[in-house]
Parts: structure tokens; C-alpha cells; sequence
């Protein structure tokens, strides 16, 4: 069994890019200048990344407000509207406002994602860069469906009209998808009245995806319902458990990402002993986006992690 530290969907935003974000916003800074911030801070991220020993990363969604937008701006018959908790989270997301068919329209995420791996091959060669997108099942689970018949026609269209031409454009060899619905949403779905999507349908739209690129899928606040096949599938191991029939390789959230207190190494390498004839390679990740944490706490995580990886 291989140890592997990984790093899934965003970091804390830093201070000083807010503050950039900000005085653009207000017209007090120019795209070029606030572009500059970007790739500035991206940087940062990646030495940052490199030292405390992650090798699997993604560009930490600087350029994201959530897990949603920008995304959901360029797609055809979505508007977005309201501002809504994100679980149980001090933590807030804009929802897509589903009027007509969804279509991908032409969006910078491709460019976004090819400007990352740019400044990795210059600060951090040696690691491995994902791309990061919402799933369909979570997009459908978040969106307000005022045109589908049902939220599982909606998570197919999601999948087949707006993250298949986008994820056939990325240049990257693995694709993050942020599943929380599969785990938090599909466990709650039990009365026959609730809207939901089944747990078939969710497997099946994934699976398709996975045909497209390597997917690694992530899950948080729960356990997983459903277990698609050909996928790296994160667990989170503070909130949920690891569900049956999963083995070659796998990701383990075990740090908590919505709670200062610092982890025992000691403690997650037994865990992690346990586990050693299970699985080829376990990538050990946060259990959920590190937005939740101060941005000193995350990075403080993020070394622990660090230090759990090797043979």
C-alpha cells in the first residue's frame, strides 16, 4: 500500500488576492493587473504545496466563489439568483435558477485550467494537477428546477450537455468532480414524497463521465450511497465511513476541514495500518474543502498530511 498526499478542491482564498478581487470589483483595478494577482497567488500556492510535500493538487480555485460559480455563468438556461447555506456551514453559494435546457456556452475554465498547469511545470513539475468541476448529482441537488421534468433528467442533461464538452477541453489527466450530493443528499432521500435522484441514475452519469477522463470523485459530509466503477472515490472519514466494495485505489479524507483543532499523525497512521491490505495506493486527503478553516489552520493540515505520505 502507498501512501499519497492530495489536495481536493479549494484552498482559503488568501487576504491579499480578496483584497485585489475587491477593488476590482469596484472598478478600482484592471483585468490585467487583477490576472496578475491571480497567477501571482496560484504560484505562491504550489511552492507552498511543494514544501509541505502534496502531490496531488489542484489550483486551489482561486478563481472560484464556490463550487458552483463561475461555472454555472456559462451555461444556457441557468440564471443565478440567491444566496444559499451550503450544508451546515457558515458558508454560502449562489444556486443556478434552471429556467430552460442547460448548455455549455464558451467559458475561460479550459484557459484557467492550462495557465495552472503552466506554473506548475515551473515551481512544482513533479506533482500531479486535477481539474476541478461540481457533479452533475450535486449541480442537480443545488439548483433551482423551475424546467425539467425531474431533477434526474436535469442531472443527466448536467452531465451530457454541459461537463461533457467542457471536460473533452481540459487539458489535465484527472478531473476532480465535488460529489457531496452522493453521500449527503442520496442518504437522505428516503421518503417515497422527497425529490431526489436514485442511486442508479447518479452511478450511471458518473460512470459515463469517467468514460471521458480519470475521475476522481469526491465525497463529504456522509457516506457514499453509491459506488461508481472506474473511479478514484474520496471518502470522507470524519463525518461518514468507508462503504463496501471499494479497493484498488482510493482517497481518505482524514483530517477534518471544519475544525481548528490539529489531528494526532500517530493516530491516522493506525487508521491507516488497518487498512493496508485493502487498498493499492490510499491518497490521504482533507475530509472537505478547506475553505471552512482559517487559512494558517489549512496549511497547518495540509503539512500533517504531508507527512503521512511514503511506501
Amino acid at each position: 500500500m502507498r501512501v499519497v498526499p492530495a489536495l481536493i478542491g479549494s484552498l482559503p482564498r488568501p487576504l491579499g488576492l480578496a483584497k485585489k478581487i475587491e477593488l476590482y470589483s469596484i472598478g478600482r483595478l484592471n483585468e490585467d493587473k487583477l490576472e496578475e494577482a491571480y497567477r501571482e497567488h496560484t504560484k505562491k500556492a504550489f511552492q507552498k504545496l511543494r514544501d509541505a510535500g502534496i502531490k496531488v493538487i489542484t489550483d486551489g480555485m482561486y478563481r472560484w466563489d464556490d463550487i458552483f460559480n463561475p461555472l454555472i455563468r456559462y451555461i444556457d438556461g441557468v440564471e443565478v439568483n440567491g444566496l444559499f447555506k451550503f450544508y451546515e456551514n457558515n458558508f454560502f453559494y449562489r444556486s443556478p435558477v434552471v429556467r430552460g435546457e442547460v448548455n455549455l456556452l464558451d467559458n475561460p475554465i479550459p484557459k484557467w485550467v492550462s495557465i495552472a498547469k503552466e506554473i506548475l511545470e515551473e515551481v512544482y513539475p513533479e506533482a500531479t494537477l486535477k481539474a476541478v468541476l461540481p457533479g452533475p448529482v450535486t449541480l442537480a441537488y443545488h439548483s433551482l428546477n423551475e424546467y425539467y421534468e425531474s431533477l434526474e433528467a436535469l442531472a443527466k442533461d448536467y452531465a451530457e450537455k454541459v461537463l461533457t464538452p467542457l471536460i473533452k477541453e481540459l487539458e489535465v489527466d484527472i478531473v476532480e468532480l465535488q460529489e457531496p450530493a452522493l453521500a449527503s443528499e442520496l442518504s437522505r432521500a428516503t421518503r417515497e414524497e422527497e425529490v431526489h435522484i436514485s442511486k442508479e441514475t447518479a452511478k450511471t452519469v458518473i460512470e459515463k463521465l469517467g468514460k471521458l477522463r480519470k475521475l476522481w470523485v469526491v465525497t463529504y459530509f456522509g457516506t457514499p450511497q453509491v459506488i461508481p466503477k472506474g473511479v478514484i472515490l474520496n471518502v470522507d472519514l470524519v463525518e461518514g465511513s468507508l462503504p463496501n466494495g471499494i479497493g484498488g485505489e482510493v482517497g481518505l479524507g482524514v483530517v477534518n476541514a471544519r475544525e481548528t483543532k490539529m489531528e494526532r499523525s500517530d493516530r491516522i497512521r493506525d487508521k491507516l495500518l488497518k487498512l493496508s491490505g485493502k487498498f493499492s495506493r490510499i491518497y490521504v486527503t482533507p475530509n472537505t474543502l478547506l475553505d471552512f478553516l482559517p487559512e494558517s489552520v489549512a496549511w497547518r493540515k495540509l503539512k500533517l498530511l504531508g507527512r503521512l505520505g511514503g511506501e
